[in-house]
């Protein structure tokens, strides 16, 4: 897969449109909170703000981030989120040991830094070129890599088929991409190898059913599985801070 093209402005009021309209207000009306009236009304609402920003079929651009029908959206927000995008969820990888040299050992090296286990605190980003949040996060994540020299070691964990069924990386593929985003993924990069090595023992036990994903240990035991696009940098500088004033008290 590849990114999306940019949007035009069109394009952009309509999915806004969307967001405002039909999935915002839903987001939290699952299961047996769901009510198939206020959605019916809803689409009515998004059919004629669609109409007005000039897009008679809406659906045609929708489909390009898998909105295939109205029904579809309904059936998805009936069904609710998956259980790691709910409020309360904790990932079954806190608190376990994770050898992060041993498992980039098994990975192929792309780019930046090789990791080699040095320091305390290590980000473990799962990613694949074709997410659109995971190359939005790219740019964040080179930042605090940047800003915490020395005190966090950021390793990216790329892999194309993250969600289905395992497929051989492409080194060169991604050494295309990366020329192209060269100052976003400033931080290292590994690909996983081709029986999906890091997907299977440290992604999919981590429960987080999205990407981008950061998986981050202090002293190899996982203490945050989630997004890094969230909440991930006061959790991250809180970490620093109490790992920091432990080896302070150390002394």
């Amino acid at each position: 897969m590849t990114p999306n093209p940019p949007l035009t402005d069109q394009e952009t009021l309509l999915i806004e449109a969307y967001q405002r309209i039909l999935n915002d207000p839903f987001e939290d009306k699952y299961e047996d909170r769901w009510q198939d009236e206020p959605f019916d009304k809803a689409i009515e609402e998004f059919k004629a703000r669609a109409l007005e920003i000039g897009f008679a079929e809406p659906l045609d651009i929708l489909k390009r981030y898998r909105v295939e029908s109205y029904d579809a959206v309904r059936q998805q927000h009936k069904k609710g989120p998956a259980m790691c995008f709910r409020p309360g969820w904790k990932s079954d990888l806190l608190g376990q040991l994770i050898d992060a040299v041993a498992l980039v050992a098994k990975c192929h090296y792309v780019s930046g830094p090789k990791f080699t286990g040095e320091g305390r605190v290590v980000v473990l980003d799962f990613w694949a070129s074709w997410c659109d949040p995971c190359v939005q996060s790219g740019p964040e994540l080179s930042d605090l890599a940047d800003e915490f020299e020395g005190r966090i070691s950021v390793v990216g964990i790329n892999n194309e088929s993250i969600f289905g069924e395992t497929n051989p990386g492409d080194v060169d593929k991604l050494n295309e991409f990366l020329d192209d985003h060269r100052e976003g993924f400033r931080y290292t990069i590994y690909i996983d190898n081709d029986e999906g090595h890091a997907k299977e023992t440290v992604y999919n036990p981590g429960g987080y059913r999205g990407i981008p994903c950061v998986i981050l240990l202090v002293d190899g035991i996982v203490t945050y599985v989630g997004s890094p696009q969230e909440n991930f940098r006061p959790v991250l500088e809180h970490t620093l801070n109490f790992v920091e004033a432990g080896a302070r008290r150390e002394e």
